[in-house]
Order: structure tokens, then C-alpha cells, then sequence
């Protein structure tokens, strides 16, 4: 799937995880009973990864934090990844010619989160799950999406949901809230270099417009937020099926769904699709479509 040739000299390549990855033990906590107990509040973010109907969420201002989380949800390995400054975040089957891999944040490229596998040494795109450097160079995992909703938004849909919240540990009460404030201000922190690592940036959009990305291999595709929001529902074609972009019921992210099949709440009904910053998904995706230009 790679869809720009990885430049490695403007790549940020470390060797050990540039943040402290959550290693998620068991299948979380009833998310009601965080709530209720003052863990968490109900505008809190969250990201909620589904697979086969069963569904676990993650707290945004700790995965803000980490950008990598790890664990088995019904006896199956998952991964999810994310990065603070673009938005973007996907989960994936960390699996490659049946072998288990893991997962830090070991890198920057484009701007964006980098990941690095414990196994092998080599790199990842977060947003398409592609070996971009390394041994495995061409594998790709299995995508699916993080739909990100608010504590009131997911027990609303959910009333069941779990969460897995990591143990606070000292970096994330120190460096948690600057790590919040650069990610919803659009900024990039100083010191980690990463205007070096960014290709040429599409100007039709400002960097860090926020909108849904959609893609496949055929076809990658950006709608703001702004249209999403003004229009209602945009009824759209992607990759030849029919396709409904709105805004969540909370009415605060944007979400798609296919309307040749019933809707029933599972991934298996999406195009696999992503809430991000336009930079990530542009840069990502060199010459994307943008919703509104005739393609």
C-alpha cells in the first residue's frame, strides 16, 4: 500500500520508545462505574475500538500520553495507535505471518507518530499499518477504525461499554497536561524536529484543519469538519458503494457509514476511516481527494 516512497533522512529513528506505552492487562472496567466513581468526566474523550460487536474504549488524555496501547481483547492481540498532534488514531492486528508483534512509539515522520516493533527494529505507519523501514519493509497489519466519542456519547450508544485505564504514573501527571495543551492547540512542541521530518505540505486546506480521512487502496478521500457540520449529512460514493458522512450524536465528530447494508454498529458496516488533522492525512495520502473538488 505505500503510498509515498519513505524518505529515511528526514525520518526521526530511535531505537527505544520516545514515550511509555500502555500494556493493557485484562478487558478494562465498567466505563458507568468509572464515571460513577469520579475517574472520569462525561465531556471526557474517549476512543472506542470494536471487534466482532465487542467493544473496549481508551481515555484521549491518557493515550494523549502514551500513543501506543496493547493487550488481547477476547483472546485476540490488538494494538492501537495514536498521535497527539494530528488526531489520528487506528487500531490494528499487531500480527505478521502469524507472529505477534509489539509496539512503542519509536519515531517521527511527515509529523507524525512513528511506531517501532520490538521484534524486528522496524518502522511503521500508524495511520495505514505499513512497514515502511526494516526488515518487514511492505507488511501491513489489519486496519480497523477508533471511533471517538465523548464518556456521554459512549454510554449513550453503549451503555455497557468497558474502558482500560492505565495506572498515572509520574511522567504522565508532568508531562500530561503540556502534552494535551500542544495537541489541542495544533502545535508542533519544540525540540522534537518535527518540521524536519514533514514532506512538502498541501496548501488546499490549512495544516491543521480537523476533518474525517476515508480510504483504501483505491481511494483516499478528506471532508472538514466545517462541511460535515454545515451540510448535515453529505451522501457520498466511495470506491463505488453509497456512503453517509455526518456528525456523531453529540454532534462533535464526524463519522461514515455504507448505506447498501443495515446499519448495525459494527466496523464491517465503515469504510476504514479516521478523525485527523488535514496534514496527516495529505501528507499521508499525497494527492488525496478533497471532498468538494471534482475528482
Amino acid at each position: 500500500m505505500l503510498f509515498t516512497e519513505f524518505d529515511a533522512a528526514r525520518a526521526r529513528l530511535e531505537k527505544k520508545d520516545l514515550f511509555r506505552r500502555f500494556k493493557v492487562k485484562g478487558e478494562g472496567e465498567p466505563l458507568e462505574q468509572v464515571l460513577a466513581d469520579g475517574k472520569m468526566k462525561e465531556q471526557d474523550e474517549i476512543l472506542v475500538m470494536e471487534r466482532g460487536g465487542r467493544r473496549l474504549a481508551f481515555s484521549v488524555a491518557q493515550i494523549d500520553f502514551h500513543h501506543v496501547a496493547e493487550g488481547e481483547l477476547d483472546g485476540q492481540p490488538y494494538m492501537i495507535a495514536y498521535c497527539n498532534i494530528c488526531h489520528s488514531g487506528t487500531s490494528m492486528v499487531p500480527v505478521v505471518d502469524g507472529a505477534v508483534l509489539h509496539f512503542g512509539a519509536r519515531g517521527i515522520y511527515n509529523g507524525l507518530a512513528l511506531l517501532g516493533d520490538d521484534e524486528t527494529g522496524s518502522y511503521w505507519n500508524h495511520i495505514t499499518g505499513e512497514c515502511l523501514h526494516g526488515q518487514l519493509k511492505g507488511e501491513q497489519m489489519q486496519l480497523f477504525p477508533l471511533e471517538r466519542t465523548t464518556v456521554r456519547g459512549g454510554l449513550k450508544r453503549w451503555p455497557n461499554l468497558h474502558i482500560a485505564l492505565s495506572k498515572p504514573h509520574f511522567l504522565m501527571r508532568l508531562l500530561g497536561p503540556y502534552v494535551r495543551f500542544v495537541g489541542k492547540a495544533g502545535l508542533f512542541p519544540p525540540g522534537f524536529g518535527f518540521r524536519d521530518t514533514m514532506g512538502e505540505l498541501d496548501e488546499r486546506l490549512p495544516e491543521m484543519t480537523s476533518g474525517l480521512g476515508i480510504f483504501n487502496n483505491r481511494v483516499q478521500r478528506f471532508y472538514t469538519v466545517r462541511d460535515i457540520a454545515a451540510r448535515g449529512i453529505i451522501r457520498d460514493e466511495f470506491s463505488g458503494r453509497p456512503i453517509q458522512v455526518q456528525m456523531d450524536e453529540e454532534g462533535a465528530y464526524p463519522k461514515a457509514i455504507y448505506t447498501d447494508v443495515p446499519d448495525d454498529g459494527t466496523s464491517a458496516n465503515q469504510p476504514m476511516q479516521l478523525y485527523c488533522r488535514w496534514y496527516g492525512f495529505s501528507l499521508t495520502f499525497t494527492g488525496c481527494e478533497l471532498y468538494g473538488e471534482k475528482h
